[in-house]
């Protein structure tokens, strides 16, 4: 064996000791430079939590107080409409039903006149034949409602008097009960139907009231969404704006309350 240079490498594979001062030492590849990164990483999180553009927290208590005043009021807003819409519902339903009294209060008006016109022929032609008892028998039993009338009719003569109305009928006291009656429902079936109108009217402006103020709550939200300042303080604004015209449009109508 020669006494050439030692040589580490083979030493250390074989097994053999490694002279001090040779070869490598076992901690030298293992050491390598540690960068301390957790003031870098605290310092992004701290940048990116801050609000970008030096935005101010008064921005924040605006947006909140918008959103929350949006909130409760397009749910009262929503609310109002339709209990509006059930009472529309209802004087809609009242009026088709004094509609249908009505018409049926004229059918029976119609039906009473038509006996007191049969009625009234039968006098005539009892008249007409000099059946004076008959003619009576007749008269006596005249409505309530053509009775007065037939007298004031008589009382003018129209036997004789060409200038006499030609009946009773046409007569200012001739005052039919059920045609009365029906112009009463029918009356009061208008009425109610311009109600249901009014009902109507009030719940679409309360839903218009509420299409502002989801507006409001659209524009609120997504403002926290941008880091602009200047994109963030238009989009408050807007939600500011929309919400003081939903309220404006609601404020000065009139409420329901349940039941």
């Amino acid at each position: 064996m020669g006494g050439g240079p030692h040589n580490p490498d083979r030493a250390t594979r074989m097994g053999l000791p490694t002279p001090t001062g040779l070869g490598t030492r076992p901690d030298a590849q293992a050491a390598r430079p540690v960068v301390d990164l957790s003031g870098a990483v605290e310092t992004l999180q701290m940048a990116d939590e801050a609000p970008a553009g030096g935005h101010d927290g008064w921005t924040e208590m605006v947006i909140a107080i918008v959103l929350s005043v949006a909130g409760l009021t397009t749910s009262w807003s929503s609310y109002q409409a339709s209990l509006w819409d059930g009472d529309q519902a209802a004087h809609f339903s009242r009026a088709d039903a004094l509609r249908v009294m009505a018409s049926r209060a004229h059918q029976e008006a119609d039906s009473r006149r038509a006996v007191e016109v049969d009625l009234f022929n039968a006098w005539l032609q009892a008249k007409a034949r000099g059946d004076a008892a008959l003619a009576t028998f007749y008269e006596d039993r005249f409505p309530a409602d053509l009775a007065p009338a037939f007298r004031a009719w008589i009382a003018q003569g129209p036997m004789t008097n060409r200038a006499a109305p030609p009946s009773p009928f046409v007569m200012a006291a001739y005052r039919p009960a059920g045609y009365a009656e029906a112009k009463t429902l029918d009356g009061q079936a208008d009425k109610t139907f311009e109600r249901g109108q009014e009902d109507n009217r009030i719940s679409e402006v309360f839903i218009q009231g509420t299409v502002f103020l989801a507006m409001a709550l659209f524009f609120g939200g997504i403002g926290q969404v941008f880091r602009i300042r200047g994109v963030r303080l238009a989009l408050l604004a807007i939600s500011v704006l929309a919400c003081a015209a939903g309220i404006g449009t609601i404020a000065a109508l009139p409420t329901l309350s349940p039941g």
